[in-house]
């Protein structure tokens, strides 16, 4: 995507976001459009895309690129990374991704590998294509959209909350190697968001009292809040802090019990 320039001659920025179709990918969407960042929007969904395209376009102008792709497939991968390395890119948003629930022994195995090509593999080579290029323009971001679930064991969703813990160590270690560089990255670790993240999953949310959801925009801003302050590991919201800070503070033993007595109640 070539940069275009508003009507007083200013380039605008360019965006990236996967998993762009619905939920917190979307609210990125919107929200970098309002901000007058051209964009390319991916995702598997042509229909939802090219639905969110015309709204993007109608309601905020810009360039809007629609790219459907399943980036679990490796050739289809292969063409989103290689449109991020010859894409003067100002942004990039990992934030495809999705769940399992249930026990380990009993899932679909091809559909746990599926989890960790979308939610590290992709990742992980996206944001490799795209670091080059801002490295050399000494400027950019990343977002790589982690969980809470990546801080602790996660029984009963094992694969999904490894795959998250993976993103945040990966993210905070690539963060230190680009540090003078003028390119960051950020970790963003939601928790309960009303997207259609549970109902794939298979996630049975009646037991989870209101207070605990945050909405997709809401998480949004503190994301880019976060990114502008420099913060590199974003969790959004001050009970998912909190939280955080417990679970920190007790013996991973308990962790793993309360963890576990949760994830059995969601996963059945």
């Amino acid at each position: 995507m070539a940069r275009t320039s508003s009507s007083k001659g200013a380039a605008r920025q360019c965006a990236l976001v996967t998993g762009a179709s619905v939920g917190i990918g979307a609210a990125f969407a919107r929200r970098l459009a309002r901000q007058r960042y051209d964009l390319i929007i991916v995702a598997r969904s042509r229909d939802r895309l090219e639905e969110l395209a015309r709204e993007l376009r109608r309601e905020h102008g810009g360039e809007v690129e629609v790219l459907p792709a399943d980036l679990t497939d490796p050739p289809e991968l292969r063409i989103v990374e290689k449109l991020v390395a010859d894409t003067d890119l100002d942004l990039l948003v990992n934030n495809a991704g999705f769940g399992t629930v249930g026990s380990f022994a009993k899932l679909d195995v091809a559909k746990e590998e599926e989890e960790i090509r979308l939610n590290i593999v992709a990742l992980m080579r996206l944001t490799r294509a795209a670091l080059p290029g801002m490295s050399a323009r000494h400027r950019g971001s990343i977002i790589n959209v982690s969980s809470m679930a990546g801080f602790q064991p996660a029984p009963y969703n094992a694969t999904y909350g490894a795959t998250k813990a993976f993103v945040n160590s990966f993210t905070e270690a690539v963060c230190e190697e680009l540090r003078g560089t003028g390119v960051v990255v950020q970790a963003l670790c939601p928790g309960f968001t009303r997207t259609e993240f549970q109902e794939r999953a298979g996630i049975d949310i009646s037991g989870i009292p209101s207070f605990a959801w945050m909405t997709p925009d809401a998480v949004v801003d503190a994301s880019l809040n976060a990114l502008r302050s420099g913060e590199v590991v974003c969790v959004p919201g001050l009970g998912n802090r909190a939280l955080m800070a417990l679970t920190g503070a007790l013996p991973r033993r308990i962790t793993r019990r309360v963890a576990a007595t949760l994830g059995k109640r969601v996963a059945h």
